[in-house]
């Protein structure tokens, strides 16, 4: 079976692509193409809504390869571009077109299911139960670990808030049985990922289970490093993380988004923490042993001043130690979040509050990048 897998257009924290790629890779009789029109099956794997704009590029990339495809060719779709909106008049040709010309709509929390279709062509009606766990790695030391996927926080500049993300959580037993895998293995670096892995658990178990996975975690012989990516301080601040966080001495980074050091700005953003909290929580959490701090700022968030930057800038300053990375965003709005509603800076003055975050980034030797 020839499979065309589409573009992969996610952010890094939906994990669709790499796991239909690496459990299907591993299986003899599926191949890769790079041609559509060699397929007889097309995936887009990987589709992203976090702004109408991107919407619409969507859909032209999509037309774009289905006017190459067999006729017979099989077609499925899953990521962000799957989920049901908020508000079912909007993007209701958006929702026609992809009823008309895809197969197969898969909710980004159940690639399961379109995985299942593809093998039982191949092994008849035999059962297969996939996790949400990624086989991919850099080398044979490394592996993803997707514990949940949502999130149930509503930032005002989310472009998420306009489509139904439930928060769905791997069922615990099941993280811990992988986890073991990934020991015995000798699987030294895992990165546990999802939307907001801090709310791992409240769908389940209405209750916060993170703190007590990386419990768990730590206490296992091989794995050395721990990396959570798409980590929510709010929920983390709020709700006691600090003190298994700081007895961890395998959490080496912790990719969460900080957005602003300025109260105000996090207040209108609807973050949940004040900059106070957070350092208090930042310092706590390092007392026995360093986590890195893999973190984003939002530049030209609406009425934000230079002195809101400068505010942000020394809270940067205060925390070199602990940082990383850091991401620069350029603030882009989107009518359909509800930092819409706020007075909007000028394009050029949002460069200009990029340019500064950047040229102060660079001279403190911070890694960074400008997106």
């Amino acid at each position: 079976m020839k499979i065309f897998m589409g573009k992969n257009f996610s952010c890094g924290v939906n994990y669709q692509y790499s796991e239909i790629m690496c459990e299907l890779e591993r299986i003899e009789g599926y191949e890769f193409v790079t041609q559509p029109e060699e397929a007889d099956v097309i995936i887009f794997a990987s589709t992203c809504s976090c702004y109408k704009d991107r919407i619409y590029m969507m859909i032209g990339y999509i037309d774009f390869i289905l006017e190459k495809k067999k006729p017979e060719a099989k077609t499925y779709l899953t990521g962000c571009l799957a989920r049901d909106f908020l508000d079912p008049s909007q993007f209701t040709n958006i929702r026609n077109y992809l009823n008309t010309h895809i197969d197969h709509i898969i909710p980004s929390t159940k690639i399961n299911e379109l995985l299942s279709d593809l093998l039982k062509e191949k092994f008849d009606d035999e059962f297969y139960e996939f996790g949400f766990v990624s086989r991919d790695a850099l080398d044979d030391h490394m592996a993803n670990l997707y514990i949940s996927s949502g999130c149930l926080n509503q930032c005002a500049f989310c472009k998420t808030t306009f489509q139904k993300i439930p928060l769905v959580s791997m069922d615990i037993s099941g993280a811990k049985t992988l986890v073991d895998t990934m020991d015995q293995k000798g699987i030294e670096t895992v990165y546990i990922r999802g939307m907001n892995i801090s709310q791992f658990g409240l769908d389940t178990h209405q209750e916060y289970l993170l703190p007590s996975f990386i419990d768990y975690i730590e206490e296992k012989e091989h794995i050395k490093n721990v990396i959570l990516v798409g980590f929510a301080f709010r929920d983390a601040i709020h709700h006691d993380f600090k003190y298994s966080l700081k007895r961890s001495s395998k959490v080496k980074t912790i990719c969460g988004s900080l957005e602003s050091g300025d109260n105000r700005i996090l207040g209108l953003m609807d973050k949940g923490y004040t900059i106070e909290e957070f350092l208090d929580f930042y310092r706590f959490i390092n007392q026995d042993s360093i986590k890195k701090l893999d973190t984003h700022i939002i530049a030209g968030y609406p009425t934000e001043t230079m002195e809101d930057v400068k505010t942000t800038m020394r809270v940067l300053k205060e925390i070199k130690p602990f940082l990383e990375f850091v991401e620069v965003n350029r603030y882009q709005d989107s009518s359909f979040v509800k930092s819409h509603s706020l007075d909007q800076l000028s394009k050029e003055t949002i460069q200009e509050h990029a340019r500064v975050y950047s040229k102060f980034l660079q001279y403190e030797k911070i890694p960074s990048n400008i997106n």
